[in-house]
Parts: C-alpha cells; structure tokens; sequence
C-alpha cells in the first residue's frame, strides 16, 4: 500500500518535473509520508523511477499481448501496432521521461545500474509474453522473440523520439505502422504469414 501510494505520487512529480528535476520529498508529500518512506521501500530516486517505467512497460505490454489472446497472427500484428501506439502518443510526457533517465543512465553510472536492471527485466518479461503468443500461434521454435523484444524496445524509443520533435509526420498512424511493420516481420519470419 505505501509502495504503491509512492509510487503513484512518483508519476506524478516524474510528469510534472521531468526526473532531473524531481524531488524526493515531494514525491513523499503527494503520497503523505515523510521522505522517510520513500527511503524505507526505495534505495535512491533513480530506484525510484526505474521501478515506476519497469511497471508501466509491463503494463502496457501486458495489455496488448492479452488483448491479442485467441487473435489470428495477421490481426495481432496490426492491433498490436495501433494499441502500442495510442499509448505513446496519448502520454507524450511520459515517453520523453523514459527518453531523458535513458540518456542520463548513458551518461552517469549510478543511473546506468538502475536503468539496465529494469530494461533487462522488461526485456525478460516482454521474451516471456510474447513467447507466451509463440506458443499459441505454434511456432515458439520459428519466431525469435528476444530479437523481436530486442527490436520493439529500440523503436518504441527511437518512435517517441522521431514523434516529440516532429509529431505531425511521425503521428499515431505512422508509429502504429512502424510497429505493425516489425511484428509482420517477425511473423513473416516464422512463416505466419
């Protein structure tokens, strides 16, 4: 329950402040503890966060993957594409968030070992769902689902990216199509397609 609570109060102050600017103390005002719970249940700001996205990826990937339980292949791939990208343009602030603790993890060692940690869990989770599907669709031993999760983490950032400085060209449909495009190739791949 304090977790949670500080962890909602924590996407709040991420969302408002951007990470650089966000302060431990207010993330425990938000929630109405002290800064001393933040520390009890969490080991630094950058802990902090790293849990928040890891929770929110999983989330999303969570949803999608569910939501295309019993689907056919082709009908996967394009509401997987659609439903990814109506979440990225629906909370642009978030994505940029993940961006700027992605480009200070490249830069600062102590953001580096929270950043990595939680990447590689929701690298392991997104092998795990979409194996889960694999396995569904028959094809666990054709379709390569590390290099696919591999290849979805690197375009939804690049996607998020591409659509915070130019969000006309590269709008909801453009991303969605860019997703479709490499889950059909992955399918394509396993000779889904």
């Amino acid at each position: 329950m304090v977790r949670a609570r500080l962890l909602d109060a924590a996407a709040d102050e991420f969302a408002e402040r951007g990470f650089s600017a966000a302060r431990l103390s207010e993330v425990a005002r938000r929630a109405g503890f002290t800064k001393g719970a933040v520390y009890s249940n969490f080991a630094s700001k950058q802990d902090l966060f790293a849990e928040l996205f890891a929770q929110r990826s999983l989330e999303l990937a969570g949803r999608v993957l569910a939501e295309i339980g019993g689907m056919d292949p082709a009908d996967a791939v394009g509401h997987s594409g659609q439903q990814i990208a109506s979440s990225l343009v629906q909370d642009p602030g978030w994505s940029l968030l993940v961006l700027e603790f992605g480009l200070l993890a490249a830069r600062e060692p102590q953001i580096a070992q929270a950043y990595l940690r939680e990447r590689r869990h929701l690298r392991t989770r997104l092998i795990e769902l979409i194996g889960e599907r694999a396995r569904e669709w028959g094809v666990e031993n054709a379709l390569d689902v590390r290099t696919t999760a591999i290849s979805l983490m690197a375009l939804i950032s690049g996607l998020v990216l591409e659509h915070s400085v130019d969000p006309e060209e590269v709008d909801r449909n453009a991303m969605g199509a860019a997703v479709t495009a490499l889950f059909a190739g992955a399918v394509a791949r396993a000779g889904l397609a």
